[in-house]
């Protein structure tokens, strides 16, 4: 049973206290000073400098590619440091899904990008602080490493999760090759590669009858939803799924959802 998994020690109050702490200000960190949740309101409220020139602080034609900086810090990664302030020793799933999407993002900008991941060598630095400070205040930081045995997989989960990377590992290859050929000194595809590597690694891993596959099953269904609804906002910018992707990815992450919860009560 995954209450077999948990660990019986119980962590000092200083690493309970710092770690929930940390967690706060990573999450605030990634919502507000790298963009993500105000980005995440780009295909419905571009940004803008108050009416200085007309000029944006997003391209337009960048609106979609700031919904997937959204879903990446916003949802992906600020979802699963909110899920870890409850009970967090007990999701050890969520820290790793957390480390796995940062190291995923900086091994696509080495990759695609190699010259702006020497210019930005600072990005590696932070990210690897980040991490490095909530590993240092995680007790259970070897189950976050390296995940114990699933008690098994929920069937329609992972068939829905193979489909997802099915259709998706291409669109995140695609995303890649555009980072390659990009001009400007963006990583707005890669990041985009990125994130469709995070979101369909968390969706496998929400399939797993694992501590924590529950939160991080409704992290997965309300990132498909929200990237559906944002194709729909901006069903005709470049990279976006548009209106049949975007309808389909709504319907994927609300059946997602709905599995999940059947199985989570069902237990």
């Amino acid at each position: 049973m995954l209450a077999s998994h948990l660990t019986t020690t119980q962590p000092k109050r200083w690493k309970r206290i710092g770690f929930g702490v940390f967690a706060v200000l990573f999450a605030l960190f990634g919502f507000f000073f790298l963009q993500g949740a105000t980005e995440a309101l780009e295909p419905w409220v571009p940004s803008d400098c108050g009416g200085c020139d007309n000029e944006t602080f997003v391209p337009d034609s960048y609106r979609w590619l700031a919904a997937s900086h959204g879903a990446l810090l916003a949802f992906l990664f600020g979802g699963c440091l909110i899920a870890l302030l409850r009970k967090p020793y007990e999701k050890p799933m969520l820290l790793h899904v957390y480390a796995v999407g940062h190291l995923a993002f900086l091994a696509v900008l080495a990759i695609t990008s190699p010259r702006m991941a020497l210019q930005k060598a600072f990005v590696f630095v932070m990210f690897l602080l980040v991490l490095a400070i909530l590993f240092a205040f995680y007790h259970r930081r070897s189950s976050a490493i390296k995940l114990e045995p699933a008690d098994g997989y929920v069937r329609s989960l992972l068939v829905m999760s193979a489909v997802a990377a099915l259709v998706l590992i291409p669109v995140a290859i695609h995303a890649g090759m555009q980072q390659m050929a990009e001009t400007a000194e963006q990583f707005r595809w890669g990041e985009e590669a990125a994130m469709l590597l995070a979101l369909l690694y968390a969706g496998f891993l929400a399939s797993s009858r694992r501590a924590g596959s529950f939160a991080l099953g409704a992290i997965v269904s309300v990132t498909y939803v929200y990237l559906g609804a944002a194709a729909l906002a901006v069903p005709n910018h470049p990279g976006s799924w548009g209106i049949a992707g975007g309808i389909a990815s709504i319907v994927f992450g609300l059946a997602f959802a709905s599995l999940v919860l059947f199985h989570h009560r069902s237990r």
